[in-house]
């Protein structure tokens, strides 16, 4: 069951993020270098009033996966309904003064801009309505998630998914401006929202409109006072770092910078999904008691992860140089390959902390999570301050690795045998090692390759695929165990018949 909800939450964002790197060339194409930018800010703006969220999307999917694993629906309607009412309060506040602030923040963000300022103002409270559907859209998808029906969540991602970015590009390319391809986006948001109102009824869950008792709201708010932590480090870390660029180099400095790093996270972001699905499972095992199979789960998880991980992020390392010049253009280069060599290995050591947080989380110690991600989110704001104020947005990607390599050993170190029932040596030994020591010795062995084939787009997709190649080969050889192997054939042969 893990590894086909694997799949299938790697399916609802895989194809969506293709389509939407591959649609970044029409929208900067349509809207230009600075508008490009102002559309990148303004999600960043908005993005940023999530902090009124207190993350009671995480409580409710443990409580939810916990309710359903004792079958007491009564807890789990009212679980259900508390955060529905909370959800919508907060999409309404959000929206409310998004609307009556859009002036003053646009002329904070954007004093240089070129694009007439209605325009911008339109776009900005346009957004204000997104983030009130978005905030349905995404309370209403984590519920098949707590049920452990990913597949029918991802069916309704993937397509809506891709549906927004492509009406996004064509709403651009017709030159209608920014306000337009924000107001297509809050129409696609719109129609996903409705759909998983629909799905919900299919699954037969008995949600009557009930008002939760004071129990509930007392366990998932505390749980969640914790995890709002972890999203207010979430924001900063997402977002802090554009509003800075924004601020201080402009929207077009943005744009050099928001490329490469959409390019490396939406990438990085495929690989989550595949590990993401472990936080209702641990809930669930906790409930159950079930500490070995958790154990087992943790350290397989973290060691298949863990390469996947390493080797996505090394391919993007080896071909980023020519792959930026063929998809975006040879201006991005110079100022955008640095970055995203920056970017990456930052976000290779933020991976690092993806599965522990997770179990951290489903055995009920968000206050450990939260705390650290809190102070990574404040020491990294101000090392990607100075970083931009010095070294433009080089420095800014400098400072956001640098606050990654600091309070990634610090979680790791502090977590493990203590809120993480598995220790640091034997996650080092049994998971961290294999991946890391096989991905480094199969990248190795590619960089020549790099500078000996030519920088054609031939050359690119044949470095690509070698490199691929090898690191498959290795990873089945030396991390891959053997009952995995047998599982994975096992699954290949049930889903394709004509396989033997």
């Amino acid at each position: 069951m893990l590894l086909r909800n694997s799949l299938w939450h790697l399916s609802g964002n895989a194809v969506p993020a293709l389509v939407a790197l591959a649609t970044v060339p029409f929208l900067i194409r349509g809207l230009g270098l600075e508008g490009f930018g102002i559309v990148t800010l303004i999600s960043s703006v908005v993005g940023y009033f999530g902090v009124l969220d207190i993350n009671l999307s995480a409580g409710s999917i443990r409580y939810l996966s916990h309710y359903h694993a004792q079958n007491d629906r009564g807890r789990f309607a009212e679980t259900f309904w508390f955060g529905f009412i909370f959800y919508t309060a907060l999409g309404l506040t959000g929206c409310i003064l998004l609307f009556a602030f859009a002036p003053p923040l646009l002329a904070f963000f954007l004093k240089g801009s070129e694009i007439p300022t209605e325009q911008t103002l339109h776009a900005l409270q346009l957004a204000g309505l997104g983030f009130l559907l978005s905030q349905w859209q995404n309370y209403l998808m984590i519920v098949p998630q707590a049920l452990q029906r990913y597949d029918r969540a991802a069916q309704g991602e993937a397509f809506f998914g891709v549906m927004v970015n492509i009406v996004s590009a064509a709403v651009a390319m017709t030159g209608s401006g920014i306000a337009y391809v924000i107001g297509a986006r809050i129409a696609v948001s719109a129609l996903h929202s409705l759909w998983l109102v629909w799905l919900l009824s299919q699954l037969d869950l008995k949600l009557r409109p009930v008002w939760p008792r004071r129990s509930i709201a007392a366990d998932l708010t505390g749980f969640s006072a914790y995890a709002y932590l972890s999203r207010l480090a979430s924001l900063l870390h997402q977002h802090a770092d554009k509003l800075i660029i924004g601020a201080i180099a402009g929207p077009q400095a943005l744009t050099f910078y928001a490329v490469p790093s959409q390019l490396a996270s939406r990438i990085l972001g495929l690989t989550y999904r595949l590990s993401s699905v472990i936080y209702p499972r641990v809930s669930a095992l906790a409930a159950l008691g079930e500490s070995a199979q958790l154990r087992r789960m943790y350290l397989d998880v973290t060691r298949l992860l863990t390469y996947v991980n390493f080797a996505v992020l090394g391919i993007i390392a080896l071909t980023g140089e020519e792959f930026l010049r063929r998809w975006v253009g040879a201006e991005f280069v110079v100022s955008s390959y640095p970055v995203l060599l920056l970017v990456t290995l930052g976000l290779l050591m933020d991976s690092l902390t993806n599965i522990p947080s997770m179990v951290n989380d489903g055995l009920g110690h968000p206050r450990v999570t939260g705390g650290f991600a809190l102070i990574r989110g404040l020491i990294g704001v101000p090392l990607v301050f100075i970083g931009t104020q010095n070294g433009g947005i080089l420095g800014a990607a400098a400072g956001h690795l640098l606050a990654s390599v600091v309070m990634t050993f610090a979680f790791l170190i502090y977590v493990h045998g203590r809120t993480v029932p598995i220790s640091l040596s034997d996650t080092l030994r049994l998971s961290w090692m294999p991946g890391l020591i096989t991905g480094g010795c199969a990248l190795s062995l590619m960089l020549p390759l790099k500078y000996w084939l030519p920088e054609t787009l031939i050359g690119m997709l044949t470095l690509a695929l070698v490199a691929t190649l090898t690191l498959i080969m290795a990873g089945f050889a030396f991390v891959v165990s053997f009952d995995e192997r047998n599982a994975l054939w096992s699954a290949t042969r049930r889903y394709l018949p004509g396989v033997r």
